[in-house]
């Protein structure tokens, strides 16, 4: 038993350099520093319009529920300190009430410009294009399916926990105007990023 407690205590002494050495990029050593995470998010969306018809002029239809939680997965790199680029995909969830549902999602690819306060942690404003689409379900059965595109823009900000770990929180916004769709949409969002 002493000679296995020993062994331990020998391995943990051998291996606590290696397992001091910082995890992922620091802003020093000019390396892109890469990210993968995920996010749950509230949407809350607004003024929607379906073939030019105000979806609040349709009847039973003025109580559709206008906001959702649902979540986004998040990918990119900080080419720079403050320079980086992120693709998401965005389940944006249902909208729906006395038959009528509108169950849009999208991706996004989108320019990060940030401000390094301390290491793997910024502020930072993005703007970039969304590809969405949508399912909407209308009164007397009436079903169809559209997409299109927009602009997509926003804020956050990126808190390192760990080496490579980060606690993001964001607010972001898009208007779908294109096709037979209009809505405003707005997104808050906390999630985990992972740096490597």
């Amino acid at each position: 038993m002493k000679k296995l407690s020993l062994a331990v205590l020998a391995t943990s002494f051998i291996a606590a350099p290696v397992l001091a050495e910082p995890y992922g990029n620091s802003y020093d050593d000019d390396q892109p520093d890469a990210f993968i995470g995920g996010s749950v998010t509230y949407s809350k969306m607004e003024n929607l319009a379906v073939y030019g018809e105000d979806i609040e002029e349709l009847g039973d239809a003025d109580e559709l529920k206008d906001d959702r939680s649902s979540w986004k997965a998040f990918a990119g790199v900080w080419i720079t300190d403050y320079i980086g680029v992120e693709g998401q995909y965005m389940a944006i969830g249902k909208f729906e009430e006395n038959g009528v549902s509108f169950d849009p999602d999208g991706v996004t690819a989108s320019v990060l410009l940030g401000i390094p306060v301390a290491e793997h942690t910024r502020i930072y404003a993005k703007g970039g294009q969304m590809w969405w689409n949508a399912d909407y379900k209308g009164p007397l059965g009436y079903t169809d399916e559209t997409d299109g595109t927009s602009l997509i823009y926003g804020a956050g900000v990126s808190v390192a926990i760990l080496d490579n770990m980060n606690v993001r929180a964001e607010y972001e916004r898009t208007k779908f105007d294109e096709g037979e769709v209009d809505a405003d949409i707005d997104f808050a969002s906390v999630g985990l990023g992972f740096m490597f």
